[in-house]
């Protein structure tokens, strides 16, 4: 945001960054305190820095590794001291309703349950919605252009751990994500063979290949963890019956287990530039080579590096990407100047509304 930092330069082979600041103290600290903090989402973006305040507008962070775009890294909400002012205010706030406001738009949240949300859309008491998943083309066909939707930097994958290279590559090569695409994101180009933004595809080959390397691997049982909060169990659900079908062994965890083979889950990109999905499954969950990522946040055209990375993580199949996240939301003609970014963010303060119609 304009008045936090107004510039900056990089030296030691994009190591060492140096942001001149208008409170640099408060960066810094909001900076150390996600470091310090290891249970922080975001805690890997900042776990290996050193920061440093020379001066009152002055801020230094050293990296142990070349990052020629960590400025991105500072646009994230885990990066912004706590004292600086937003685009809006807090008039109030509970468990079910926020207000902010600012001179030009007062934008009320509240909290309703997804077929909640749809029906107080329709009878006009809210301007925005979010469409459930698998329910886009039905809501798209019942209420035409008011659904907006967005392919964002995130994807819906398995990781897999703990299992021999030939085991993982048979769940990679048998992924059913054309399917998954269809009945979950309901975008048959969502499928994904790849962490970054290309059009690999799974051979036929390949999964003939597969289906017939079943018989010889060992009968084993794989626990698969699901996270709890019930967003991704028709999608895990879905990946579990066309694996089971085939003759593998998977099992669906969702209570916590230290046993766990591997874990199904969605990963969003904290900041939006190619590099941060890889980067996250690197730096944060150990997933993927390390070398080749370091080479591509190096580089000045990372597509080349980028690919090699992708690459290389296919064919270790330590992580299988089933599909990229498709968004969707109800969003009333009253509003100008909506839209949703690569993130999934919407940026209130450029929306006008216009006088209500009491319709949506």
């Amino acid at each position: 945001m304009p008045g936090l930092c107004s510039g900056w330069a990089a030296s030691d082979a994009f190591r060492t960054w140096t942001f001149t600041c208008r409170n640099a103290p408060a960066v810094g600290a909001a900076l150390r305190r996600v470091s310090h903090l290891s249970e922080a989402p975001l805690h890997w973006l900042f776990a290996d820095a050193r920061v440093a305040v020379p001066a009152a507008n002055r801020l230094v962070v050293r990296l142990p590794f070349s990052w020629r775009r960590f400025p991105y890294a500072l646009t994230t909400v885990a990066a912004a001291p706590r004292s600086v002012a937003g685009a809006f205010r807090l008039v109030t706030g509970s468990r079910d309703q926020i207000v902010v406001r600012n001179a030009n738009l007062t934008v009320l949240f509240r909290r309703y349950t997804p077929r909640g949300a749809e029906r107080a859309f329709e009878r006009g008491d809210v301007d925005e919605a979010p469409v459930a998943e698998s329910e886009v083309a039905g809501t798209r066909a019942r209420l035409g252009d008011v659904v907006e939707s967005r392919t964002l930097l995130a994807l819906d994958g398995l990781a897999l751990r703990r299992l021999m290279p030939s085991l993982r590559r048979v769940y990679w090569d048998t992924a059913n994500r054309n399917d998954y695409a269809d009945l979950i994101a309901e975008s048959r180009g969502a499928a994904a063979a790849s962490v970054v933004a290309t059009a690999k595809k799974v051979t036929p080959n390949a999964y003939r290949d597969a289906l017939q390397a079943i018989h010889t691997l060992p009968r084993v049982r794989v626990r698969i963890g699901v996270t709890g909060d019930g967003e991704l169990r028709p999608g895990a659900r879905l990946l579990y019956g066309d694996w089971r079908d085939i003759g593998l062994g998977p099992e669906l965890v969702t209570a916590p287990a230290r046993a766990l083979d591997g874990s199904f889950g969605r990963w969003f990109a904290p900041y939006p530039q190619a590099e941060a999905l890889p980067a996250a499954l690197v730096l944060r969950d150990r997933l993927g080579s390390r070398a080749l990522l370091l080479r591509a946040l190096a580089a000045s055209d990372q597509r080349v590096p980028l690919l090699r990375f992708d690459d290389d993580l296919r064919t270790s199949a330590r992580f299988v990407p089933i599909s990229w996240v498709v968004d969707a939301r109800l969003v009333s003609p009253r509003l100008r100047g909506w839209e949703e970014d690569a993130l999934g963010d919407v940026d209130y303060a450029a929306v006008r509304s216009l006088a209500s119609s009491r319709r949506p």
